[in-house]
């Protein structure tokens, strides 16, 4: 978990451009049906940013995606110091009501998720809670605070809980990367 990367105006910045951005019910987390993957656990509000399937095939680009793409080169350069794969940048949405249910991002163990808290404002009386689980017990839970980034391996279970007030909308952007050597690169974090 990392606090306070992103300034505030780049925050404000993202935030605008999410708030421009259609989200539809098309999200499927734990995809069970094939090709198109619309059958799963559960759904939940988002929007497709990018998406990549091998290092040359790009199946979509977002028109707005610049902005993420910023967001996820601060992230490279200020947390990672190493260029990372990165497959997808999704945009999710939940609201009063709408938890999550346990899912993964990823099956190999180098799959990893990068989550950003999108919104500026945020009362944590509102919940919005972040989870990792192990079966149905959370092993750890973040609390949602503007900007904070989380940073977990794909292929643990967790879940988003939704806002406690009726009228927040829980915003989170997801990039979705694949990192070989994970642990030479968390040690240059210490």
């Amino acid at each position: 978990m990392i606090d306070d990367l992103f300034d505030m105006q780049f925050l404000a910045d993202l935030e605008d451009t999410i708030l421009e951005t259609p989200v539809y019910s098309t999200n499927v987390a734990n995809p069970a049906s094939f090709p198109h993957g619309r059958t799963g656990s559960h759904r939940l509000f988002g929007a497709d940013i990018f998406v990549r399937h091998g290092l040359n095939r790009v199946e979509t680009l977002h028109k707005e995606a610049n902005k993420f793409f910023d967001a996820f080169a601060i992230i490279e350069q200020e947390v990672f110091n190493c260029p990372i794969f990165l497959r997808r940048i999704d945009l999710n949405l939940q609201y009063y009501g709408q938890d999550g249910s346990a899912h993964t991002d990823g099956v190999e163990d180098n799959d990893w998720t990068i989550m950003i808290m999108s919104n500026t404002k945020w009362k944590p009386e509102w919940g919005g809670q972040f989870q990792l689980l192990e079966g149905d017990k959370v092993v750890e839970q973040h609390d949602y605070v503007p900007g904070r980034l989380v940073i977990f391996p794909g292929n643990v279970l967790h879940r988003g809980l939704a806002p406690l007030d009726r009228y927040a909308y829980r915003y989170t952007t997801v990039f979705r990367v694949v990192i070989d050597d994970f642990e030479g690169i968390q040690s240059n974090w210490d």
